[in-house]
């Protein structure tokens, strides 16, 4: 069954989605705030950087790990600025302004936001380039292989964030606007403290 790449990118884009960080509480917030929309559209953001960085793994785009080697302090920088300022805003964000479905004109925001986060974290073209040892993928697959592999991993990524999101909206309809304040607040607290930490990656050299 693992002989074939489509299955093998979707479990790595699972393996991936799983442990979602900064992008799994920014997914459950907005999902929480407008519905399953908004937060699958955040999910897409993060799935399509993965993508990214996956092709980037996939094909050996040299220039692409060239250019996180040189400037990955300056990418955990603005990668820790950016999760933490909208940790702030989610942390402030009043029960009155909850529970109304997105606007369609907010959704390419959802998308954008999500995409900065997740491509501003140099560390995940190093997670796919051990996930692909882990599996066994040597570099030397045929452009057919590849693509599927790079559909594999697309395809996971959106499988986990659509659960996600849709267990959120589930939970959505039975919160009140307390619960939904006190969530509110420690997800904006996770938020800042994920963005402290890439920033603090940023700041002292391993």
């Amino acid at each position: 069954m693992l002989d074939s790449y489509l299955i093998r990118g979707l479990l790595i884009g699972l393996i991936f989605g799983v442990p979602a960080g900064a992008i799994g509480a920014l997914t459950i917030q907005r999902t929480l705030n407008s519905g399953f929309t908004a937060g699958l559209v955040t999910g897409l953001g993060s799935s399509v950087a993965d993508l990214l960085y996956a092709c980037a793994g996939v094909f050996g785009v040299t220039l692409v790990s060239d250019f996180l080697t040189h400037n990955q302090r300056s990418i955990s920088l603005l990668g820790g600025l950016l999760i933490a300022a909208l940790g702030i805003h989610i942390f402030r964000q009043k029960p009155q302004d909850q529970w109304k479905e997105v606007n369609r004109a907010r959704l390419p925001l959802c998308f954008a936001s999500a995409f900065a986060i997740a491509i501003t974290n140099p560390a995940t073209v190093l997670s796919f380039l051990m996930a692909f040892t882990a599996f066994k993928i040597t570099g030397n697959q045929t452009p057919i292989q590849s693509i599927q592999l790079i559909a594999g991993i697309l395809l996971g990524t959106l499988c986990w964030w659509s659960i996600l999101s849709g267990i959120t909206a589930v939970f959505r309809e039975r919160i009140n606007a307390r619960s939904y304040q006190l969530l509110n607040r420690l997800l904006g607290c996770l938020m800042i403290i994920f963005g402290a930490a890439v920033l603090l990656r940023g700041l002292i050299p391993l």
